[in-house]
């Protein structure tokens, strides 16, 4: 195996086990909401942001990942947070091609946008019904990503060496 290959599977690797923080973040979310639906006061609605912050923070460390090891580096300065995940669905001509779906990209901006609600706001400044929209998504957009991510880690597994944008994501 040469060292290219081995770089990528290293980091293919990393992207997999982030992956897998996240799943344990959906499944204490799941008995959360199994325990606590019907009796959701305005403590448990902080608990419940937190699930939600903490999925996009998780997303975002995989998209940090491949933007330190794949691209050369993370955007910075204002906005750096939305720069890293709209450039995800975009194609790195020589360097990758793109990590998400544009559709993905569109349900990931509104976790980030509410993560940055929670980071910033006070939690009793916390709007239920905006929640309720984000939790429709949640899920779907959880199945989403783990696919695409999966996919994307494939596409890596299986590359010889650094010139993957001449191959198209598998997704």
């Amino acid at each position: 195996m040469t060292k290219d290959e081995l770089f990528l599977r290293r980091v293919s690797t990393e992207l997999r086990a982030e992956l897998a923080q996240i799943d344990l973040i959906m499944k204490d979310y799941a008995g959360f909401t199994e325990k606590y639906a019907r009796n959701m006061d305005s403590y448990l609605l902080r608990a419940k942001a937190s699930f939600l912050a903490d999925f996009y923070m998780g997303v975002e460390n995989i998209f940090r990942t491949i933007a330190e090891e794949l691209n050369g580096g993370a955007p910075r300065g204002d906005g750096w947070h939305k720069r890293l995940l709209t450039g995800m669905a975009v194609e790195q001509k020589g360097v990758r091609p793109a990590v998400i779906s544009p559709a993905l990209c569109a349900e990931l901006v509104q976790f980030l946008g509410f993560r940055h609600v929670v980071r910033q706001a006070y939690g009793f400044q916390l709007d239920e019904k905006k929640m309720a929209v984000l939790e429709k998504l949640f899920l779907r957009t959880w199945r989403r990503f783990s696919r695409e991510i999966k996919a994307f880690c494939v596409l890596l597994d299986g590359l010889p060496d650094k010139r993957r944008s001449s191959r198209g994501n598998t997704r």
